[in-house]
């Protein structure tokens, strides 16, 4: 590399010029790559975008020697081999004696030499690591590692933009379809506000269950969602819910297909969408569409499960009148792994014993004692009654 930083200064300029004008990330994270290998006179780079809450690789840019080994390594072996608690640069001296590296029997390992990289940070959980990799062994001097540095991190500010506005341009999509879907709820005066407090309910119970902040989010805009698929059904059959025939009964058990099929092209509900469809499935495999059991039905849907039945019980409907808490509270007890999820409900009664206006307002004399009452009204009763929500 030249004794001064020109080569360096020019990249650096049309990388922040490239950032500021909205160019593509892919194409400044490729410009980077490329300048980089070619300032270091390395064999190649790599830039990785890493997703640590779904512990995956969301992206790779490569220029240069293809180094399978490296090129194809999972997250978990990634974040093995540049470890960001063993400081924010790593090198590795020799890659094909280093046990961290994949050992496939490939060229890529048998011809590369030292492999240096550094971590960023980006937005969230998700983090940049770059790394060069030479055919022999080179250790980078302090100069070289700042111009490692101060690059990586240009590419870290380009993508923090882009997902920023990404982020921002998506959740006001979603606010939008969210929005129509109670517009549309709003029709039926019995069941205004219901999904609503289904997802209020929905995230409080996530919480409990010590859930990541992004699937309490996403089972709170499932809870939003989840009866979207009523949108194509007649006001008539929506009014007499719980006093229907059984063929009517058939069509309204096709509402989380139907909503599944209408959030489904968009993609940034993808995490919704199995949520909505499998919302009414039993944790004994006698629900519907699909008659999954316990463990198969997604996780958020079996919390939506609880939820919308609690919400439904405590609101009543036009044809059946709603439960007092007590009731409802055995109701759930009763069907705790028959048609519920014995841990969803769980959570649910120790936010109720813990702060019961969390969840039912006007519920602050529910407590432990009282809790531990109700369920021992359950004692000697044999058979549990399926319950009727859809």
């Amino acid at each position: 590399m030249s004794g001064d930083y020109s080569e360096f200064f020019r990249v650096f300029a049309h990388v922040s010029k490239a950032i500021h004008s909205g160019e593509n990330t892919t194409e400044i994270l490729e410009h980077i790559v490329k300048h980089i290998r070619d300032i270091l006179g390395a064999k190649g780079c790599i830039f990785w975008i890493v997703d640590h809450d779904r512990e995956k690789i969301a992206t790779m840019v490569s220029d240069g020697f293809p180094y399978r080994n490296l090129a194809s390594v999972n997250y978990r072996e990634l974040v093995r081999l540049f470890d960001p608690e063993q400081g924010p640069f790593t090198f590795i001296a020799d890659a094909r004696t280093d046990r961290r590296i994949p050992d496939v029997d490939t060229i890529g390992k048998k011809s590369v030499g030292s492999i240096a990289g550094s971590h960023f940070e980006i937005i969230g959980n998700q983090s940049g690591i770059l790394a060069v990799y030479f055919y022999n062994y080179r250790e980078l001097s302090e100069r070289e590692r700042e111009i490692l540095t101060a690059l990586g991190e240009q590419g870290a500010i380009a993508l923090h933009k882009a997902f920023s506005y990404d982020e921002k341009m998506l959740q006001n999509l979603r606010q939008v379809v969210e929005t129509l879907a109670l517009a549309l709820e709003a029709k039926d005066e019995s069941t205004h506000g219901h999904s609503v407090r289904v997802a209020r309910f929905a995230r409080v119970v996530a919480v409990e269950m010590g859930l990541s902040e992004g699937d309490v989010e996403s089972i709170y805009r499932g809870g939003l969602l989840h009866d979207i698929g009523k949108i194509g059904m007649t006001d008539d059959i929506l009014e007499r819910l719980g006093i229907l025939s059984r063929q009517e009964m058939d069509v309204v058990r096709q509402h989380p297909e139907i909503g599944a099929r209408i959030v489904g092209p968009l993609r940034f509900l993808d995490d919704v969408v199995p949520l909505i469809r499998h919302h009414h499935e039993r944790y004994d495999g006698g629900g519907y569409p699909d008659r999954l059991k316990a463990t198969e039905i997604p996780l958020g849907a079996r919390v939506l499960t609880v939820c919308d039945a609690f919400e439904t019980m405590l609101a009543g409907r036009k044809h059946f009148a709603r439960m007092k808490l007590e009731d409802a509270v055995i109701a759930l007890q009763q069907g705790a792994g028959h048609q519920f999820d014995p841990a969803v409900v769980d959570a649910l009664f120790a936010v109720l014993v813990r702060n019961p206006g969390e969840l039912v307002e006007g519920a602050g004399n529910l407590v432990l004692s009282g809790l531990k009452c109700y369920r021992e009204r359950l004692a000697g009763r044999s058979g549990v009654s399926p319950l009727l929500f859809i």
